[in-house]
C-alpha cells in the first residue's frame, strides 16, 4: 500500500499521485478517469500533460481532499503545502459543518418545498410541490397562472434536473406526465442520496435591471455565507457569481465568474475569477467588475439576518440570492455550501473560520487511513 508523503512541488505531486493509482488501482474507477480527462482536455491537448494533472489531482484530493476543479482553480500546481493544506476543500467543508449544524436538521434546507414552507416571506414569489396524481388540479391552476416556471427535484444537490418550463400550448395533462416520469428518472441518477420522487415548481424570477444589466440572458446571484454564533449572524466573505453559457442553472462548481463582495459596504472588490482564467470586465458588457456596488445592501443583510435566526441550528448556511423588483429574494440555501469564493481571496480561509467557530482540524485528517476507509469509490 503506498502512502502519500508531503511534496512540494508540481512534479513531485504528479509523481506521488501516479504511484498511488498504481498501488490503488481500485480507487477510482475508468469512468471517474475518463471524465476527468475529457475536463482537462478542454484546456491540455498533450496527454502526457493530460495524465500529469490528473495524476496531481489525485494527489490532491487523497492528501488535501479537494475536488479536481479546486486543483485548478485554488492553483494548487504552483502553492506550497503549507499554502495547501490552509484552504478549505470540497471534502473538509462537511467536517466544519457537521460542527456548526446539526445533521439531522439539514433536512430543513436539502428539501427544497421544506425549505420554502419555513422561509416563504423570503423567497418572494409562488412554488408548489408536485407528488403524483392528485396535484394535477394544483399544477394546473399553478402552471395557467404562473405560464413560465422553474422546476427542480425536491431534495436533489448540484442542481442536478433543474431547468425551467415555459407552458406553450400543449395539453396540461401531456405536461404534468411527462413532469412525473422526469421525477421519477432523476431519482434513478441522485448524487448521495435518491430523490423522493417530487418536484417543486417555483414562479419564475424576474431580476431586476441591476442583475439584468449584468447578463441579460442569465440569472446572476450573490453566494453569501451566513456564520451563527454567540448569537450574531456574520457574513463569510460573500461573492457575487456571473453565469454564461447555456441558461441552464449551474451548480457550485460549475460557475463562470465569482468576485468577492465586501461584506460591509457591498461593493465588489476583485476581478473576476474562474477555472479558466481572471477578468476584469464583464465578458457580456464590458462592464468592470471591481467596483460594481450591490443594490439595497442592508436590505440583503437584514433579511438573510432574519431568515439565518429562523434556522438556529443551522449556523452554517450558504445562502444562493438574486435581486428583483421585489427587492432582494432567496433561490436556496445550502447546510454544506462550498467554500469556492477562496479563488478570490487568494488563500485559504481555514485558520480564519477555525478561529472564529473554535473548533480545528486534526493535522494530516485526509492521510488518516481510518477517514480513507470511510470513503466510497468516486
Amino acid at each position: 500500500m503506498y502512502s502519500l508523503e508531503i511534496v512540494e512541488t508540481y512534479k513531485e505531486m504528479a509523481e506521488s499521485g501516479r504511484r498511488f493509482m498504481l498501488a490503488n488501482p481500485t480507487a477510482y474507477s475508468d469512468d471517474y478517469i475518463r471524465k476527468n480527462m475529457e475536463k482537462y482536455s478542454a484546456f491540455f491537448e498533450d496527454k502526457a500533460m493530460l495524465l500529469s494533472m490528473l495524476y496531481a489531482s489525485v494527489y490532491c484530493q487523497q492528501m488535501y481532499g479537494t475536488s479536481l476543479l479546486e486543483f485548478g482553480t485554488y492553483h494548487f500546481a504552483k502553492k506550497s503545502h503549507s499554502e495547501r493544506i490552509g484552504y478549505i476543500t470540497w471534502e473538509s467543508r462537511f467536517l466544519y459543518t457537521a460542527f456548526l449544524n446539526k445533521v439531522a436538521d439539514n433536512h430543513i434546507l436539502d428539501n427544497k418545498y421544506e425549505a420554502y414552507t419555513r422561509l416563504k416571506p423570503f423567497y418572494k414569489r409562488e412554488a408548489m410541490l408536485l407528488a403524483d396524481e392528485k396535484d394535477y388540479d394544483l399544477f394546473c391552476s399553478f402552471v395557467k397562472k404562473n405560464p413560465a416556471v422553474f422546476v427542480k427535484p425536491n431534495n436533489m444537490e448540484l442542481a442536478q434536473g433543474a431547468h425551467r418550463l415555459v407552458y406553450s400550448g400543449n395539453t396540461l395533462r401531456d405536461t404534468f406526465d411527462a413532469l412525473c416520469k422526469e421525477a421519477a428518472d432523476i431519482s434513478g441518477n441522485a448524487i448521495n442520496r435518491k430523490s423522493d420522487h417530487r418536484l417543486i415548481l417555483e414562479e419564475q424570477i424576474i431580476p431586476s435591471a441591476f442583475m439584468r444589466q449584468l447578463n441579460p440572458d442569465e440569472l446572476s446571484l450573490l453566494r453569501v455565507t451566513t456564520i451563527y454564533i454567540n448569537g450574531k449572524v456574520l457574513f463569510f466573505y460573500p461573492c457575487l457569481r456571473l453565469l454564461f453559457g447555456d441558461g441552464k442553472e449551474k451548480s457550485g462548481e460549475d460557475y463562470s465568474y465569482v468576485a468577492l463582495i465586501d461584506a460591509n459596504s457591498g461593493e465588489v472588490v476583485t476581478n473576476g475569477k474562474s477555472a479558466a482564467g481572471d477578468s476584469d470586465v464583464n465578458p457580456v458588457t464590458g462592464q468592470k467588475i471591481c467596483g460594481m456596488v450591490m443594490p439595497d445592501w442592508e436590505d440583503l443583510k437584514d433579511m438573510l439576518t432574519r431568515a439565518a435566526k429562523q434556522l438556529p441550528t443551522t449556523r452554517h448556511i450558504g445562502w444562493d440570492v438574486t435581486h428583483t423588483d421585489k427587492g432582494w429574494c432567496i433561490i436556496e440555501g445550502n447546510p454544506n455550501g462550498e467554500f469556492f469564493y477562496q479563488m478570490c481571496v487568494g488563500h485559504g480561509v481555514k485558520d480564519e473560520l477555525e478561529n472564529l467557530i473554535g473548533f480545528r482540524l486534526p493535522f494530516d485528517f485526509f492521510r488518516n487511513p481510518m477517514f480513507r476507509k470511510k470513503q466510497k469509490q468516486p
